[in-house]
């Protein structure tokens, strides 16, 4: 799956790439985060701010924090990188549809961020995650491509 990533053309022109850490049964990004470092590619990973449900990003690697329900992420008061220079994220959740929809853990923190912003967006799955279609909300952002081990699926506007 990580070659499938890694040839996509957004991502082959992104310069500072955003990454989900994964955790429990999701997708390995740390490979794959190593990888984009390993070719000169700024990577930062996301910290949610519960006070005000938005995404800070931090440059990897920084020092991380375990969350009560075992997700990692940065330490408050890690430096930031600025979200509008990043070219490309990549983003797990629970499961995906065709359409680019994505079923995450329900506090809308990507899609907040995704609003309004020409980023692109690539959804990572297993196989068994990707789906027909899931029940998609008026704010939802949908990703603009989703890649799984055995296929890329580009959402068609």
């Amino acid at each position: 799956m990580a070659e499938r990533v890694l040839a996509l053309p957004e991502l082959r022109r992104a310069r500072r790439v955003a990454s989900c850490l994964s955790f429990g049964r999701e997708l390995d990004t740390h490979r794959l985060i190593a990888r984009l470092v390993a070719e000169g590619r700024e990577v930062v990973v996301p910290r949610a701010e519960p006070r005000d449900r938005s995404l800070h990003f931090h440059r990897w690697p920084c020092a991380l924090e375990t969350l009560d329900f075992g997700l990692r992420q940065p330490r408050r008061g890690e430096p930031e990188s600025a979200a509008e220079e990043i070219d490309v994220v990549l983003v797990l959740g629970l499961g995906f549809d065709r359409r680019g929809f994505r079923l995450g853990y329900g506090a809308g923190y990507f899609d907040r961020f995704l609003a309004g912003r020409k980023l692109p967006a690539i959804g990572l799955a297993h196989d068994f995650q990707l789906v027909d279609e899931l029940p998609a909300e008026p704010h939802d952002v949908p990703m603009t491509i989703v890649v799984t081990a055995s296929e890329v699926v580009r959402r068609t506007a």
